[in-house]
C-alpha cells in the first residue's frame, strides 16, 4: 500500500506499508524523502465487521527522536 497525501495545499507526504502475514512495516516521509523527518514503524492490522479495520503501530520519528504508539481505523474496499 502506497499513499501520497497533500495537506493545506502545500506540503506533500509519502507513506508506505509492506504487509507480511497481517503485520506490516511502515514508512512515512515528505516527498523529498528527507531522512531527518521520517517516521518508521511496525504494526498489525485487525479486520472486523466486514470491511472495517484497526491497525495499532509503534512508530519512531527520526526528527523528534521519539517513539509513539498509534492507532488507525479505516475501511477496506
Amino acid at each position: 500500500e502506497v499513499v501520497i497525501t497533500v495537506s493545506n495545499g502545500r506540503a506533500a507526504s509519502f507513506s508506505a506499508r509492506y504487509f507480511v502475514k497481517g503485520c506490516f512495516v511502515y514508512l512515512s516521509s515528505n516527498l523529498g524523502l528527507d531522512t531527518e523527518q521520517m517516521e518508521i514503524g511496525v504494526g498489525k492490522m485487525f479486520s472486523f465487521s466486514g470491511n472495517v479495520y484497526v491497525d495499532p503501530r509503534l512508530v519512531y520519528n527520526t526528527g523528534n527522536k521519539t517513539t509513539n504508539l498509534g492507532l488507525g481505523v479505516g475501511l477496506k474496499f
